[in-house]
């Protein structure tokens, strides 16, 4: 069990945390976006889902083709779905999860010099890693973790994938630096009735759902993620009053961080870690 309740132990400092490790000038939950987040965040936000051989792995989207080349893979293996939970470990792992962010340059930051093209080159290619290889390098590097659990609704295994995820964090030593986040209530439930010691935060992007606190309270979680649209000074004194953290996403304004953080905020999610470390403290 935790020593400490999860968010006490920064005290009152604000948490930047690197949305996906440092996703805007590296490609988006790889060893190397997280292992540039070191010294520029407190926290790194990352992904999991499950392989169609139950193992829980980094990555966002359901479907593999915006940040991997998993049209060139998929024809040399002769498989015929796109979707990640149709493909096994050893498959997935043979995909290049980060050569597509030297062409997309998504956030600019290669064509404005924040990071050089060469460098990225040099790092290239970057493999997709499970999730107890990633609470193994957070161990090493003290690195918490923020670990989404994405809604695998359309597979029906959700709940195979909460387990694979408690499973992990009671197998490794970093089990106590992560606290696991959804968008899917029934997630959570599972996760705290497998692990009632666990850290668990609730996800919205749209709105709130009615009779919040109570909502919340009735999860078991220690904190609320909204998106950034729906959050206001209101919202974060009503949580803080019901003793419920506030961590908001995904902000790279600095503005916006400012006022955010004068609500009292608990933590900020961005892509840009160093802009924010840069305007906040």
């Amino acid at each position: 069990m935790t020593a400490i309740p999860f968010f006490d132990q920064w005290a009152s400092r604000p948490l930047i945390i690197a949305h996906r490790g440092y996703r805007a000038c590296y490609p988006e939950n790889t060893l190397c976006a997280f292992a540039h987040s070191v010294g520029r965040s407190d926290m790194i936000e990352l992904d999991v889902q499950l392989s169609a051989d139950g193992v829980a792995v980094v990555f966002h989207d359901e479907n593999l083709t915006r940040t991997s080349n998993a049209v060139l893979v998929a024809a040399e293996l002769g498989l015929t779905s796109l979707a990640l939970h149709d493909w096994q470990l050893a498959s997935l792992r043979r995909l290049d999860i980060g050569s597509w962010f030297i062409a997309a340059d998504p956030f600019g930051t290669i064509g404005h010099g924040m990071v050089d093209r060469r460098q990225l080159i040099e790092c290239m290619p970057q493999r997709m890693q499970t999730l107890h290889g990633v609470l193994r390098w957070a161990a090493a590097n003290h690195m918490p973790l923020n670990i989404e659990i994405k809604d695998m609704f359309h597979s029906g295994r959700n709940d195979a994938l909460a387990a694979a995820v408690v499973h992990d964090l009671r197998a490794t030593v970093a089990r106590n630096l992560a606290i696991v986040s959804s968008f899917n209530p029934d997630i959570l439930r599972t996760c705290r009735q497998m692990a009632p010691e666990l850290a668990t935060a609730a996800l919205r992007e749209c709105s709130h759902p009615p009779d919040l606190v109570a909502f919340l309270r009735s999860l078991g979680v220690c904190a609320y993620h909204p998106a950034d649209a729906i959050t206001d000074a209101p919202l974060v004194q009503t949580l803080h009053a019901a003793g419920l953290h506030v961590n908001v996403f995904t902000v790279n304004n600095p503005v916006r961080q400012r006022e955010l953080l004068g609500f009292g905020v608990t933590g900020i999610f961005t892509d840009f870690p160093d802009r924010g470390q840069s305007h906040l403290f």
